[in-house]
């Protein structure tokens, strides 16, 4: 059989592609080839302004001078080469397909995983199952992540949204919130599942990995910029504790070193480090898999990431709001508790997979 997934497959971020991977590796294990189809994305909720800065042409020129002019020649030489190892690594996976419309043999499409539903940037119709090319369509770990039902409301999609989803044969949503959000919208049940990194496991990636430092290092996972409330304090606990600050995937200025790898092979870095400090859904996600002790900061819109932190028992890893870095590092991670819910949430999730497939 062949599928296609639609989801975040042109972002300039190693969880997105880690979980289309693991999608597409779990997919191959059920006799299915799956490949991400193309579309085009809505920035129309962004503003023009902004909207140029997705729509590369020459209105773009602008918007990437004054990049530079803020961020520095550093951080931008960084990310023009992270998106050369990302576009190789989804090159050698195979991981995108053909444009969705050129697409007629298809046995199905899998919506997901990540926040397919959001509509932060504007209405995606292909995020929502509309003129997909196969009738058979389902979401596997999708995210309304920061929307809101009244957001929805607001910009008049409930009857876009709502259409999308009730035409689905089922719903496989990421953390309850989502949940909650889906079924007002159809009076269908959604079904919780976990993210394709968790249901993949990397296990055999992993199992030859060693570590890529010789030096003892915590590894920072933040976007670019996005961790200078806590710099200090971290900076600190790496000081006390003889550690370098090691920060891969995204650019900090303030860390030891920052280091451009591919999606799979960053999982050396979690695996490798003494701790994680992070903020974001997948730096947790891989912290689990890797079993490194995490303290995890939560951010705005904490939904998804504070469900996946009770969904494995790791609420108390929260650090900020009265909790210290190194009170929350000095504890240990009952990892025999985390792994239980690890293989619970897989075993669930694939029966949901298979329930789809064979409908």
């Amino acid at each position: 059989m062949k599928y296609g997934i639609i989801t975040h497959y042109d972002v300039h971020n190693h969880g997105a592609l880690l979980q289309l991977n693991g999608l597409a590796k779990v997919l191959k294990s059920l006799g299915i080839s799956a490949s991400a189809l193309q579309f085009e994305k809505s920035y129309d909720f962004l503003g023009l302004e902004i909207k140029a800065k997705y729509e590369i042409s020459l209105k773009s020129v602008g918007i990437y001078l004054n990049y530079l002019k803020e961020n520095g020649l550093g951080q931008t030489l960084y990310n023009y080469k992270k998106k050369k190892v990302l576009e190789a690594f989804k090159a050698q996976e195979k991981l995108v397909g053909d444009y969705y419309t050129e697409c007629e043999d298809l046995d199905g499409v899998v919506v997901g995983s990540d926040e397919v539903f959001a509509l932060h940037t504007g209405p995606t119709p292909a995020f929502f199952g509309h003129a997909l090319p196969t009738k058979k369509v389902f979401s596997y770990a999708g995210c309304f992540g920061p929307t809101t039902i009244e957001e929805i409301d607001r910009l008049h999609c409930r009857p876009f949204v709502s259409s999308g989803l009730s035409n689905m044969i089922g719903m496989g949503m990421r953390d309850q919130n989502s949940i909650r959000i889906a079924e007002e919208l159809t009076g269908k049940k959604a079904e919780l599942v976990c993210d394709p990194v968790i249901l993949y496991g990397y296990e055999k990636e992993m199992a030859n990995m060693v570590s890529p430092m010789k030096e003892k290092y915590m590894v920072v996972y933040s976007y670019d910029g996005k961790f200078e409330e806590s710099a200090e304090e971290i900076k600190a606990y790496a000081r006390k504790h003889g550690l370098k600050i090691v920060s891969p995937g995204f650019y900090q200025k303030w860390a030891d070193v920052n280091v451009n790898v591919d999606p799979v092979n960053l999982l050396a870095w979690f695996k490798g480090a003494e701790c994680v400090v992070t903020n974001t859904f997948h730096g947790c996600v891989m912290s689990i898999i890797c079993e490194t002790p995490m303290a995890v900061r939560l951010r705005g819109n904490a939904n998804k990431l504070l469900n996946l932190m009770t969904e494995y028992e790791i609420v108390d890893r929260e650090f900020g709001n009265g909790n210290s870095l190194e009170n929350i590092l000095s504890k240990k991670v009952s990892w025999y508790t985390v792994n239980e819910q690890v293989k619970a949430r897989r075993a669930q999730s694939l029966d949901y997979l298979k329930r789809m497939i064979a409908k």
